[in-house]
């Protein structure tokens, strides 16, 4: 994961700055979550992944499905992309635009991950805490991981906190082996 950011930042950079500077963040940020949704497909996985596809080939497939919403300068992005064959890293360009599109329109994206869902009051409670914390308008992501076993993970960029019972538990497990 930690290469497909790598791999995919100057890329998201790019297209940020050529959208800020073309006042078309908006029209950007759909063309990338489209183009995110057809990499992420299996089917176009296994053809990216595929030594005998062309780019070509692979351009065709997005022309395709995007048919008229694929502008010339996605299509360039594309064709830059699968000559150095980085398609893959698509989803990742798009998560990167949408951290710089929030920091440019100054909103915090933030993702919850619970062991169980959260009730609305707790979701008002987050917010307010978050929005409080950040000094600015939090965005909140809720997700459901039972693996947890109780407890929430908050991640805002590189700020995270865990207070996961699993977590606990781990933190727990390594203090007696010690």
């Amino acid at each position: 994961m930690a290469e497909l950011m790598t791999i995919a930042r100057p890329y998201a950079e790019a297209v940020f700055s050529l959208a800020k500077e073309e006042k078309s963040l908006a029209a950007w940020s759909e063309s990338l979550a489209n183009l995110a949704t057809i990499t992420a497909d299996e089917a176009m996985q296994a053809l990216l992944k595929s030594p005998d596809a062309s780019d070509a080939d692979v351009m065709s497939v997005y022309e395709g499905v995007m048919g008229a919403n694929l502008s010339d300068q996605a299509k360039n992005l594309l064709a830059a992309m699968a000559e150095h064959k980085r398609l893959l890293a698509l989803p990742e360009v798009s998560e990167q635009f949408e951290v710089l599109k929030a920091e440019e329109e100054k909103r915090v994206l933030a993702t919850v991950i619970s062991a169980q869902e959260v009730t609305v009051e707790q979701k008002t409670k987050l917010s307010a805490a978050l929005n409080a914390k950040f000094d600015a308008e939090v965005e909140v992501t809720y997700e459901t991981d039972p693996s947890l076993i109780a407890g929430i993970k908050i991640k805002v960029g590189d700020w995270a906190i865990d207070g996961s019972a699993l977590s606990q538990l781990n933190k727990l497990g390594a203090a007696i082996a010690q």
